[in-house]
């Protein structure tokens, strides 16, 4: 729901309900005649908001998606399709690519997704904030990149987390200083989701 996962969105609405007999309870103790019972019956309706919010989160969360990735389109979105299958989508951004905000080794790293990339690549800069000892790299094995030849290093990252969906043990390429300006999503990583398609200006991801 809104971008919690099914166990978060669950968690949610419990914390809720409580929240409201909570309350109940406390109106019940100092409440007196009307406007005890009207206290009451708000709390209530409120208690069955939520649970319809839940119940239908699925259709809620399809009409909310476009708003939210508007205000943020590197944020990658969690929805239900009309047949009831989870999936994640991306907003295209303006330069006409596909940006998504992930967890590397548990630190946040922006990455362009890169349907023509063979291999998932760090730049330096993301290689040492999500922990991978760069010094000890050997920068021996050659790619061709926009700005010419460049040698990379491999490593592998302990999780990869996109949305909700959680990857562990992922080959990158570990690039060096200046050789590209953004992280790269690759096809290695991309065909760990069981589909991906793209639709105008979204793209689906199917875990």
């Amino acid at each position: 729901m809104f971008g919690l996962s099914e166990n978060d969105s669950g968690q949610l609405l419990y914390l809720s309900l409580l929240l409201v007999l909570l309350v109940v309870s406390f109106g019940f103790g100092r409440g007196r005649g009307t406007g005890m019972f009207r206290q009451l019956g708000i709390w209530l309706l409120i208690g069955v908001a939520l649970v319809a919010l839940y119940t239908y989160r699925g259709p809620l969360m399809r009409f909310a998606a476009p708003v939210v990735q508007e205000l943020a389109p590197s944020r990658v979105t969690e929805v239900t399709s009309p047949s009831g299958a989870k999936q994640l989508v991306i907003t295209r951004a303006n330069d006409g690519h596909f940006h998504l905000d992930a967890r590397a080794n548990g630190a946040d790293v922006r990455f362009l997704v890169d349907t023509g990339a063979t291999t998932t690549a760090l730049t330096l800069d993301d290689a040492r904030r999500v922990g991978i000892a760069v010094d000890s790299l050997g920068f021996n094995r050659p790619v061709q990149t926009a700005n010419g030849i460049a040698y990379f290093a491999g490593a592998t990252l302990d999780s990869l987390e996109i949305g909700p969906y959680h990857i562990a043990t992922v080959p990158v390429a570990i690039m060096p200083a200046g050789a590209m300006d953004t992280s790269l999503l690759g096809m290695s990583t991309i065909d760990r989701f069981s589909s991906w398609h793209v639709e105008g200006d979204k793209m689906v991801l199917a875990p």
